[in-house]
């Protein structure tokens, strides 16, 4: 690990050059406190592993950085601390807001609100792949430009503005780390994020159906069926074009949904353009025919108990906003 090239906090450039190792030597390599989910891991083959970051800081866009490992008759022959392949099966999941756990519930079959996805509208599926994440099915959970724009655009403003994060990476972080962000988690986060996908340890349909059933969609709101049920009081098969563009919208802000409406309940000016991408996107993707990209119109109306976030605040009793028997079907 060298860093050289620092000129009064002006220019950082990063190598990091792991020569081709063995498998065991180079997980055992990782020091304990900033690796607990990978060191323990045990595997045959080799590993080789490449980093190179660059920026001038009086030129943020100037930013460089690439990362690849390079595996020969790499196979894991024990996991660590996590099985990396327990996304593949019903398991237990927590979700936290700054830190704090919020709800704990299991992703499969047994829990009500988990949605299979082939029950999950295409067009919301279609929106969020092309808002969040357009080239999911096709790349190996990671974008090395995405990622360092990301970074330039953070450094710009001085904190985390724009994420960088493909689907996969989104998923790795809430599944399997701690909610520190700290460099150590974010290399960590990447060594899980190439032995899921360069070693095919869950399909990206699982991956994909995971994630929507996870994610944070309002105020302890997580996964699409319970989005679906709190903001239109019906199943995510039966979203409609655009309901799914309206959730699909919310995801990086999802408490201040509000905000996209206006005092009379109807759906912001500024919040439109993005409706006309996406509406866009879905039909020369042929997810909606001619007829229904023309007379498309951006209608949100919110049927759900989430309708009762846009009342005036006093007139809504505090305790009665997150009732869970309210959220049965």
């Amino acid at each position: 690990f060298n860093l050289i090239n620092q000129k009064e906090n002006k220019e950082f450039e990063l190598k990091i050059r792991i020569p081709e190792i063995g498998s065991d030597s180079f997980f055992s390599s990782l020091p304990n406190g900033m690796f607990d989910n990978t060191n323990q891991i045990k595997a045959k083959g080799t590993l080789s592993y490449k980093l190179d970051f660059f920026i001038d800081t009086k030129e943020p866009d100037s930013l460089k950085f690439s990362s690849s490992f390079d595996a020969k008759h790499f196979q894991i022959i024990q996991f660590g601390k996590i099985n990396f392949t327990k996304i593949n099966e019903p398991f237990e999941y927590t979700a936290y807001s700054f830190g704090i756990p919020q709800q704990t519930f299991i992703v499969g079959p047994e829990n009500p609100f988990f949605t299979p996805l082939d029950q999950i509208s295409p067009y919301l599926k279609n929106a969020i792949l092309n808002s969040e994440d357009g080239l999911f099915y096709y790349h190996k959970g990671f974008l090395e430009p995405q990622f360092a724009q990301s970074i330039a655009a953070n450094f710009k403003t001085g904190k985390f503005t724009r994420g960088g994060s493909t689907l996969t990476m989104q998923l790795v972080k809430n599944v399997f780390l701690s909610k520190n962000k700290t460099i150590g988690r974010k290399v960590e986060e990447a060594i899980i994020v190439w032995l899921i996908e360069s070693n095919n340890l869950s399909s990206k349909d699982r991956m994909y159906e995971v994630y929507l059933n996870i994610i944070e969609w309002g105020p302890n709101i997580y996964g699409i069926g319970q989005a679906s049920k709190f903001y239109f009081n019906k199943r995510p098969s039966d979203l409609t074009i655009s309901e799914s563009i309206f959730l699909a919208s919310i995801i990086p802000s999802p408490k201040w949904f509000k905000y996209a409406f206006d005092e009379n309940g109807k759906l912001k000016e500024d919040r439109l353009g993005f409706f006309k991408v996406i509406s866009e996107i879905l039909f020369k993707n042929g997810i909606i025919n001619e007829d229904q990209h023309e007379n498309f119109k951006p209608d949100v109306q919110l049927n759900g108990r989430a309708k009762l976030f846009l009342l005036p605040k006093d007139s809504i009793p505090p305790d009665s906003l997150l009732v869970k028997d309210d959220f049965e079907f």
